[in-house]
């Protein structure tokens, strides 16, 4: 009964690390140095605007985003913070799924799920699209809209300035998907302490 016992103790305990492995995210670099860059490679480009004027003094911009492969076995978030910007992402092989983005101005944030999948071949370098992320004024609806477009003569130049060692590779084109998308916005906790803010519904 004792050796029962322990051995379910040790069961237990060895999910439970696996568990927290499982659920932790890894932190990547969204311009990771030319030393740490390896194949299989993909790429693209963010841009974050707000069509109409709102009454906030920051203008929205990304602050991150999260990515995890389809079987579930990897999770990944990535650092943006900028309105537009390039991503460089060193990964392996396979089906991935963006799970979530988060939008800042400011000292407000909030996040919204956005479906995008996207592959990563065995080797090689693979250009994303450009992912235009248009939002919505702050409302008690808010929302975000995001349509995936190719820009690839632009980004592979700017792979080249940036990278110049991958400047005789081929790059392949294969966009994200779907090609448009709109998702809710929620208010991320902790935020600013003002009453406009506050009647919001937070996550």
């Amino acid at each position: 009964m004792a050796i029962r016992t322990a051995l379910a103790c040790c069961l237990g305990f060895l999910g439970l690390l696996v568990g927290m492995s499982m659920g932790c995210a890894h932190q990547l670099p969204s311009h990771p140095s030319q030393e740490d860059l390896t194949e299989p490679l993909v790429f693209g480009h963010i841009h974050v605007w707000q069509e109409k004027p709102s009454g906030r003094m920051y203008l929205p911009e990304l602050a991150s985003l999260e990515f995890s492969s389809r079987d579930g076995q990897r999770r990944y978030r990535v650092e943006i913070e900028a309105a537009s910007s390039y991503f460089f992402l060193s990964l392996k092989p396979g089906q991935y799924q963006v799970n979530r983005v988060v939008i800042q101005e400011g000292e407000f944030r909030s996040s919204a799920e956005v479906p995008l999948t996207f592959e990563v071949p065995d080797r090689g370098v693979v250009y994303l699209g450009g992912w235009r992320i248009q939002v919505d004024p702050p409302n008690y609806t808010r929302e975000l809209e995001v349509t995936i477009v190719s820009e690839s003569v632009e980004a592979i130049a700017e792979m080249m300035v940036r990278y110049p060692s991958l400047s005789s590779h081929v790059v392949l084109s294969s966009l994200a998907e779907p090609p448009l998308l709109r998702a809710r916005l929620f208010e991320v906790t902790p935020y600013p302490r003002f009453r406009y803010f506050n009647r919001h519904n937070s996550t």
